[in-house]
C-alpha cells in the first residue's frame, strides 16, 4: 500500500507530478529509493527528447556572496516565458548561480574545453602514466580517465551540485526539463571575485 506521505516525500525530492510519483511507487512496489531512480530515468529520457527544441526565453540571474567579494551572472534559457516566470525556474537559476560562485567552473562542459588546453593536460598525464610503468594496453584508458576527472571538476555540467552531491549540475537540469516539460540550457556565465 502506498501512503500519501510516500507520495509527498518523493514529490518534494523530485518535483515530479503526482501521477508520475504514484506510478513510480506502484512500479517499485512502495520502495521510495527505487521509485526515485525510476523517476530520474524517466525525466532523463524526457530531457533527451526535448534537447533539439529551441530555447528563446529565459532569464539572467545574479548571485552576490554575503561578503560582497564574489558575484556571478548566469543565463538560463527555456522555451517559453511562462516557464521563465515560474518561481521554481527562478530558484533553479539562482541555485546554479550560487553553485558557480562556490565551485568556480571554467568551462560549460567537457566538449567546451579548448583543444590546446586538453592536449597539454593529455601529454602531462601520458608522461605520468609512462613513469608508473603501466602496460601500453591500459595506458590510454588511464589517461582518458584522468582527463575526464580533471576537466570534469572544472566543467559546470559535470560538477556535483552543491546542494545535492549525488547529482551533477547537468543531471539537475535534466530533472528540471522533465519537471517543466521544456528544454532548458545554461547559456553564458561569468564569475567575478575580488
Amino acid at each position: 500500500m502506498i501512503s500519501s506521505q510516500q507520495i509527498k516525500e518523493l514529490r518534494e525530492r523530485t518535483g515530479a507530478g503526482i501521477s508520475d510519483v504514484k506510478k513510480a511507487l506502484e512500479d517499485a512496489k512502495g520502495d521510495v529509493a527505487r521509485a526515485h531512480d525510476l523517476i530520474q530515468r524517466k525525466f532523463g529520457g524526457v530531457a533527451e527528447k526535448k534537447a533539439s527544441r529551441e530555447t528563446r526565453a529565459g532569464l539572467v540571474d545574479a548571485y552576490i556572496h554575503s561578503n560582497g567579494k564574489i558575484g556571478v551572472l548566469v543565463e538560463i534559457s527555456c522555451e517559453t516565458d511562462f516557464v521563465a516566470r515560474n518561481p521554481a525556474f527562478k530558484e533553479l537559476a539562482h541555485d546554479i548561480a550560487m553553485h558557480i560562485a562556490a565551485m568556480r567552473p571554467l568551462y560549460m562542459s567537457l566538449d567546451t574545453v579548448p583543444k590546446d588546453v586538453w592536449q597539454i593536460e593529455k601529454e602531462r598525464f601520458e608522461e605520468e602514466v609512462r613513469a608508473l610503468g603501466k602496460p601500453a594496453a591500459i595506458t590510454g584508458q588511464i589517461v582518458d580517465g584522468k582527463l575526464k576527472a580533471h576537466f570534469g571538476a572544472l566543467a559546470l555540467l559535470e560538477q556535483p551540485f552543491i546542494k545535492d552531491q549525488d547529482k551533477s549540475v547537468g543531471e539537475m537540469i535534466k530533472e528540471a526539463i522533465g519537471k517543466f516539460g521544456e528544454n532548458m540550457k545554461v547559456g553564458r556565465f561569468t564569475r567575478l571575485e575580488i
